[in-house]
């Protein structure tokens, strides 16, 4: 759903706000990150998931005419670009947060894995010429089902 913008300087504004939202979500979410609290963003998580698609659909809309801005004044052009400039640091920052939610993430499924693994082989039949068969990392399912 596109912005209802009527006039440039009225997209403008509309892109400002979003904008700023955006970003005041993104920052809220990194902070959930960074206190080891990601559970905390699940509440806020379709506003974010609305927010981002239409700021994705208008900035496609706006790059591909970029005559749905022209002619707006130049407090608004500034201001859409500090808001712009403002959400990409948080932008930058939300990443980094998520990188490291995921690199901690896989290193304890990872960690989890191989000790399941070391158990598992402990008690593991031995093959032919007498040789303990070795499967490597299985799924955390016990059954052995994935």
């Amino acid at each position: 759903m596109p912005l209802a913008a009527t006039s440039p300087t009225d997209r403008a504004r509309q892109m400002t706000a979003l904008t700023i939202r955006l970003g005041e979500r993104l920052e809220a979410e990194t902070l959930c990150l960074l206190a080891q609290r990601p559970q905390d963003i699940y509440a806020g998580i379709e506003e974010t998931r609305s927010l981002s698609n239409l700021y994705r659909h208008e900035s496609m809309r706006i790059k591909a005419d970029p005559s749905l801005l022209a002619g707006i004044s130049a407090i608004d052009k500034k201001a859409l670009r500090e808001a712009t400039v403002q959400f990409e640091e948080r932008l930058r920052k939300y990443g980094l947060a998520v990188n490291a939610a995921k690199t901690i993430t896989e290193g304890v499924i990872s960690a989890v894995a191989a000790d399941l693994h070391t158990r598992r082989n402990q008690t593991s039949l031995y093959g032919a010429r007498g040789r303990q068969l070795d499967s490597g990392p299985q799924s955390l399912n016990f059954g052995r089902k994935a």
